[in-house]
């Protein structure tokens, strides 16, 4: 009776984490670059059934044996690249394939993300939402008096353009090719071995964790690099049917574990107030 308690409240407590995780997935539909998380179970160890001295049926080759339930081993995010949305703004940046931004945090830090809605500060850096910087940066307040902001564009490889002003052209002083386009920077996205691995901390943003290996920097469109996609943002990649599904499933699971439980807990009650 013990054992069957023990494995019902180990199902009852797994399949709770699992509708957490699907709750979570379902709440972070419309937030830029999610990636839906994906959670797997484990049998626990197994006992022999005579190992209390209870009746067997002789020395079997192997062993009569009982579970002792299930867990969560781990959860982990999808990585398959969620649809595009087009915005029109030119700060919006999508990765089309592999690959993350990298931006630094207060405490000089790196962290990485592959949400691209940036901003400009009033120092004409490149931001996310909270003031955290891209990296590396491309101090555009440097050239604001030269260039026009508002034809600011991203190449499908990442190089960073705009028009000149007038005064930019007479004085020359600007990288790039010849004409009115001036270049202002590049770039670079970072990827991983083992994505799987990074931590979370919220904000969109992901730390390497003991599991992570050193990332590689790379341009994009380069090598296995995925491609920029200026006016666009990548939407989250959950499946609402299969969450809807993944909900089902776990709250008819649940109502089972529950309702094996309570039998249990009855028989228990049964067997203790057995007379002789």
């Amino acid at each position: 009776m013990l054992k069957a308690i023990s494995q019902n409240y180990s199902a009852l407590r797994g399949f709770q984490q699992m509708l957490d995780v699907t709750a979570h997935n379902i709440a972070n539909v419309n937030t830029v670059a999610y990636k839906e998380k994906q959670l797997s179970f484990h049998e626990l160890t197994y006992r022999e059934l005579a190992e209390r001295r209870l009746p067997n049926s002789g020395d079997s080759p192997v062993p009569p044996q009982s579970g002792r339930g299930t867990a969560v081993s781990s959860v982990v995010p999808s990585r398959e690249q969620g649809a595009l949305a087009h915005t029109g703004r030119n700060l919006d940046l999508a990765v089309v394939g592999e690959g993350f931004f990298r931006v630094l945090l207060p405490d000089g830090g790196y962290a990485y993300t592959r949400s691209g809605n940036f901003f400009l500060d009033a120092d004409g850096n490149l931001t996310m939402a909270g003031g955290i910087l891209l990296d590396p940066p491309l101090y555009l307040q440097e050239q604001e008096d030269m260039i026009d902001f508002e034809s600011l564009t991203v190449t499908p490889g990442g190089v960073v353009q705009a028009n000149r002003l007038p005064l930019a052209e007479e004085a020359d002083i600007l990288d790039g090719p010849t004409g009115n386009i001036a270049e202002l920077g590049q770039l670079h996205l970072y990827n991983f071995i083992n994505p799987q691995s990074l931590s979370e901390i919220g904000d969109n943003l992901l730390l390497p964790s003991a599991a992570t290996a050193p990332p590689r920097e790379g341009l994009p469109g380069a090598d296995d690099f995925g491609e920029m996609r200026q006016g666009f943002l990548e939407n989250a990649n959950v499946d609402l049917a299969r969450q809807v599904t993944s909900l089902i499933r776990g709250q008819r699971a649940l109502q089972s574990s529950s309702r094996a439980l309570h039998l249990v807990d009855e028989l228990w009650g049964l067997t203790l107030n057995l007379q002789s």
